[in-house]
């Protein structure tokens, strides 16, 4: 691996999308018209200002702390024990969400196109190719991300124009919802769908230039807003006219009502395809996350063996016997509120504690 390797910002602004890509294409669309129902288009304004203004804060938190990660920024707060303690909440929490995306999108595939098909198998292609990306290293994993990025867009944007036309002025009326609290104030709780937000608490030291922190997060933040706002608009139709009581892959189903003439009949299955890439390159950069933050607690000298024990660590946990509802509730209710209290409760916490400190040590040391 390339263990100096710096992203640049376009390679930057491309892995917070395809983060986000994966979220759209793993049903946070389905949660977050689920919870709002009509009001999901006034919801996402409301949460999109609140999510805004929370990275904002982050920005500016982060201002004293050039070329850190929250990590560095516990380890100036708290020492090596709150270091500690803070990366191996985040290896968690990385791990579920790499658990849920592999579970979740290789459930899709066995469903749909391979029912035939061992789900084992379809495991371990995931975990295979994730393998040889973190082998290869971060270099390889951005630049394919690079590629992908513009074509999982225009799907997006596809199938939001094809949709749109389906759109019924009934489908997001009462525009406010179900009612002012359910929308304001229980509907609070979406503003876990900007889950590119823990990223950020993660990226500056990943940047060739730290001094783009700031432009790169705002850039990225602002295209991640409008792909969300673009598959939750035909979002609200595709809910009002399925009778299915279990969450839905909103973006396949979409992708299924697009016709675009005897040339391209089928072509769900193409974005299908285009997608499983995608969650090849999402996977593969957490899997990079996960061994970057083991690096930064303990003293690791092989890094190639270290994605073989990530790798087959998740392998291990994705063969556990689980049902997918199970997943769906996981994802639905346990994923929701740890994204919540990590960015909007603790990395503020610490980063807010840290900067009174470097203030205080700063006025001590001037006096």
């Amino acid at each position: 691996m390339e263990n100096n390797y710096k992203l640049g910002k376009v390679e930057a602004i491309a892995i917070i999308l395809i983060v986000m890509i994966n979220k759209l294409i793993l049903n946070i669309p389905y949660y977050i018209v689920d919870l709002v129902g009509s009001g999901a288009i006034i919801n996402l304004l409301y949460i999109g200002t609140i999510d805004f203004i929370l990275l904002l804060v982050i920005i500016k938190l982060f201002k004293n702390f050039e070329n850190s990660d929250i990590l560095d920024v516990s380890e100036f707060l708290g020492g090596k024990i709150l270091k500690n303690l803070i990366g191996f909440l985040c290896i968690a929490l990385f791990f579920l969400v790499a658990f849920i995306t592999l579970i979740d999108f290789s459930n899709v595939l066995h469903t749909i196109y391979f029912s035939n098909f061992p789900m084992v198998y379809i495991l371990f292609f995931f975990i295979l190719g994730v393998l040889i990306a973190n082998i290869i290293g971060i270099k390889g994993i951005s630049r394919t991300i690079c590629f992908i990025v513009p074509f999982a867009i225009f799907s997006v944007i596809i199938t939001f124009f094809t949709s749109f036309e389906n759109l019924d002025i009934k489908d997001i009326t009462p525009i406010i919802g179900k009612s002012y609290t359910n929308t304001f104030i229980t509907g609070l709780s979406n503003c876990f769908s900007m889950y590119i937000l823990v990223i950020y608490y993660f990226l500056k030291p990943l940047l060739k230039d730290v001094t783009s922190f700031k432009k790169v997060s705002i850039i990225s933040f602002a295209i991640s807003f409008i792909l969300l706002m673009l598959t939750i608009v035909p979002m609200l139709t595709l809910f009002n006219t399925s009778s299915n009581s279990e969450p839905i892959n909103s973006l396949f189903l979409l992708s299924r009502q697009i016709e675009l003439g005897r040339f391209l009949q089928r072509i769900d299955a193409l974005f299908i395809f285009l997608w499983i890439f995608a969650i090849f390159a999402y996977l593969s950069f957490i899997i990079f996350m996960i061994n970057r933050i083991i690096k930064k607690i303990f003293p690791v000298s092989n890094e190639k063996m270290l994605s073989y024990s990530t790798c087959g660590i998740l392998f291990g946990i994705a063969l556990i016997p689980v049902n997918i509802s199970h997943i769906h509730f996981i994802e639905d209710t346990l994923y929701r509120y740890l994204i919540i209290g990590f960015t909007f409760v603790l990395g503020i916490i610490l980063l807010t504690l840290a900067n009174f400190k470097k203030r205080k040590l700063q006025k001590n040391n001037i006096s």
